[in-house]
C-alpha cells in the first residue's frame, strides 16, 4: 500500500478543501553502480536522483538542481570521503556514496569493471641478500634472510596497504600470481585480496630462463583471462636480455605496478 498524505485546509472549525499529496515512494538514483565513486581532485560528478532530497558531504560540495540531478564537485585534496543523501520527505530512507579523489582516477576507475593485469614489483625488501650460488635446494624459496632477500617492515606493511586500497576502491581481483621468492609470495598473501597466491617458473627471478623472463611474464599476463575480474602479478625488475622498447616492467620500484589492459587476441596493452 502506498503511503499518501492527505493535506485539509480549516476556517473556524470548517472543512474547506482537502489535497491530496503526492505518495512517499523510496529513494532511487540512476548512474550509480554503488560501487565507490573514484574521481580527480576538483573534478564533478553527476547522478540522478529520483525526488528532492538532502545533500552531505564530508568535503567537496554537491547541490540539487530542479531537475533532481545530484552534482557534486569534488575537493582539491587527496582522499576518501562520503556524500549522504535523503529523501526530504522521509529522512529515514537515505544513501552513502564513497569517494575516492586521486590523480590516478582515469587509470584506477576502469579497473572496477574488471578486465586488466597489474603487475606489481614486490614490496620493500633489503633484509639479507640472495645467494646466487647456493647449493641449498630451492633456496631461493626460502623465507630465511640468510639465504634470500625478504621484504622489510615498510615492506610488509606496504603490501597491506595496497591489498587495503584495492579492496576500498572496489577494483576486483580473481587471479593472483608471484614469483617463487619468498619476497614475492609474502606480498602477495599480505594484499590479502581473497584468492590464493599461484607461484610462477616465469615471474621467477634468477634460477630459470633469465634471459627470456620479461617475455615470459608478459606471456603470463596475456593469458589471463578477461571477464569482470583483473589480475595480479607480483614480480621482480632487474630484467637480462634483450628488452622490447617501452620496458615498462624493468622500470618498477619496490610496490609499483604497471596496468595492462587485456585485448583479446593482441599483446596486452599498457596503460600507465
Amino acid at each position: 500500500m502506498k503511503n499518501t498524505l492527505i493535506t485539509c485546509f480549516f476556517i473556524v472549525g470548517l472543512i474547506v478543501g482537502c489535497k491530496k499529496e503526492d505518495p512517499i515512494i523510496p529513494l532511487e538514483v540512476t548512474g550509480f553502480d554503488k560501487k565507490t565513486v573514484i574521481l580527480m581532485p576538483s573534478s564533478r560528478w553527476t547522478l540522478k536522483v529520483n525526488q528532492r532530497a538532502t545533500i552531505k558531504t564530508s568535503a567537496g560540495s554537491a547541490t540539487q538542481d530542479m531537475a533532481d540531478s545530484l552534482v557534486y564537485t569534488a575537493p582539491s585534496t587527496v582522499g576518501n570521503y562520503r556524500i549522504t543523501v535523503k529523501s526530504e520527505r522521509n529522512q529515514q530512507d537515505s544513501l552513502v556514496i564513497k569517494v575516492a579523489v586521486t590523480p590516478r582516477a582515469n587509470v584506477l576507475r576502469p579497473l572496477q569493471k574488471g578486465g586488466y593485469v597489474l603487475v606489481f614489483r614486490h614490496a620493500a625488501a633489503d633484509v639479507g641478500a640472495d645467494q646466487l650460488g647456493s647449493t641449498t635446494p630451492e633456496w631461493w624459496k626460502s623465507c630465511d634472510s640468510k639465504l634470500a632477500r625478504q621484504l622489510n617492515a615498510t615492506g610488509r606493511q606496504e603490501s597491506i596497504d595496497i591489498g587495503q586500497t584495492l579492496r576500498n576502491l572496489q577494483i576486483p581481483v580473481g587471479r593472483v600470481i608471484s614469483s617463487e621468492y619468498c619476497r614475492c609470495f609474502t606480498t602477495a598473501d599480505l594484499m590479502n585480496m581473497g584468492v590464493p597466491t599461484q607461484q610462477s617458473k616465469d615471474l621467477t627471478y634468477y634460477v630459470y630462463e633469465e634471459a627470456k623472463r620479461y617475455a615470459n611474464t608478459m606471456q603470463v599476463a596475456q593469458n589471463q583471462p578477461i571477464d569482470n575480474q583483473n589480475s595480479l602479478l607480483v614480480i621482480h625488475a632487474g630484467f637480462e636480455g634483450t628488452l622490447p622498447t617501452p620496458a615498462p616492467l624493468a622500470t618498477l620500484n619496490w610496490s609499483d605496478a604497471a596496468v595492462f589492459q587485456l585485448v583479446q587476441g593482441q599483446a596486452p596493452r599498457y596503460i600507465a
